[in-house]
């Protein structure tokens, strides 16, 4: 039996996105198809490297094709490139906000993006957090930027991390409190502009706690997929939390989802957890908005010690502490998926049974052979 490209087109309909509900003809998944020597060439605008719930559409997809007779060969054509970015090389901007500091943001930020790098992905954290840039001290990296010839900032890697940071642009007699406004603008915008990132897959980037320049310096300039938001489950924590939320919302920028850090304490001795700050709170928080609760993380003691080390927890793969981070990867890199496969969608971000709310401004292009 001849097979020709629409027939590998409606058979693929049999392929359902998970997050989304819909089949991935659809939703405009399904981007370029050829048949060359028996072998079906089809690419998809799948964006989030790594995400589970993309493997397993590509796996349904080579199943399908194979029923066929034809061998798959799959590639992923979702390209975010934008004359006008001044990160055009980078997949998904991923901010870790909170509206209040002493959360964990830091330690989140951290250790997601270690756990993203050991998947493979390339990865990049910028520490934005100009009032307590201590991401270096955290990954335990001593070594400076450097220039390219273009005096571009080259920046350090560690654990398959690029890193760039405040902390190397400001002294250890630099007082924040004067880096305000203007100034804050101009360090982020170097940060972000004149930092050699390379091709990307994520790019996390550590805020500052709160809803100020900082924070709209990075919404203003560069296309963020969307945010993660780190709270503690009290209440003086989530009420902050709430106007970061709100920030992004009028932004247009998703929010990802929320994490409860310091959910309870994990007691090295008996094992019992204990709830210090409450509990539910950050539940509660997902459900008010209408967006994931991603992950309860415990106070957990090998968390302290590897931030303590300068490791984070998620390079000692086999503790309980960092299945924590792991679970969390496989989260919200689904969610950026979701998130950049609804827009080629053109799903309603309005309507109830769309997984996503808001939706991103920007307007993707779909380039095949990439």
């Amino acid at each position: 039996m001849t097979v020709d490209e629409d027939q590998i087109r409606e058979r693929l309909r049999a392929v359902e996105d998970p997050a989304l509900g819909q089949d991935i003809g659809s939703l405009g998944l399904i981007d370029d198809v050829r048949i060359e020597d028996g072998v079906a060439h089809v690419s998809v605008a799948f964006n989030a490297p790594y995400s589970t719930d993309e493997k397993a559409m590509g796996d349904r997809i080579r199943e399908e094709i194979r029923e066929l007779d034809l061998e798959p060969e799959l590639s992923v054509s979702l390209s975010w490139e934008d004359p006008d970015s001044p990160l055009p090389d980078v997949r998904n901007v991923i901010p870790i906000a909170s509206g209040k500091g002493g959360v964990g943001k830091t330690t989140v930020a951290t250790n997601l993006a270690t756990a993203l790098a050991q998947t493979g992905a390339r990865v990049g954290l910028l520490d934005a957090d100009i009032y307590g840039p201590n991401v270096p001290g955290m990954l335990g990296i001593e070594a400076q930027p450097g220039l390219t010839e273009e005096n571009l900032i080259l920046p350090p890697e560690v654990d398959g991390i690029k890193l760039m940071s405040m902390a190397f642009l400001t002294d250890d007699d630099t007082d924040p409190a004067m880096l305000r406004g203007p100034m804050v603008d101009k360090l982020l915008s170097e940060l972000i502009e004149e930092t050699q990132w390379g091709e990307l897959d994520y790019l996390l980037v550590d805020l500052p706690p709160g809803t100020g320049d900082e924070q709209l310096t990075l919404l203003q300039s560069v296309p963020v997929t969307g945010a993660v938001v780190v709270t503690t489950p009290e209440d003086i924590a989530l009420s902050d939390v709430r106007k970061g939320i709100r920030m992004f919302h009028d932004r247009g920028t998703p929010v990802l989802g929320i994490v409860e850090n310091m959910s309870s304490f994990l007691c090295p001795s008996c094992g019992d957890e204990h709830e210090l700050y409450g509990s539910g709170g950050g539940a509660d928080l997902a459900a008010e908005f209408d967006v994931p609760l991603l992950a309860e993380i415990p106070m957990d003691p090998e968390i302290r010690s590897g931030s303590d080390a300068d490791k984070p927890v998620t390079v000692l793969q086999e503790t309980a502490a960092a299945e924590h981070f792991l679970d969390l990867r496989a989260v919200v890199t689904n969610r950026i998926g979701a998130v950049n496969r609804a827009i080629v969608g053109e799903l309603d971000p309005d309507d109830e049974d769309t997984p996503l709310v808001p939706m991103p401004q920007q307007e993707p292009k779909v380039e095949s052979d990439q």
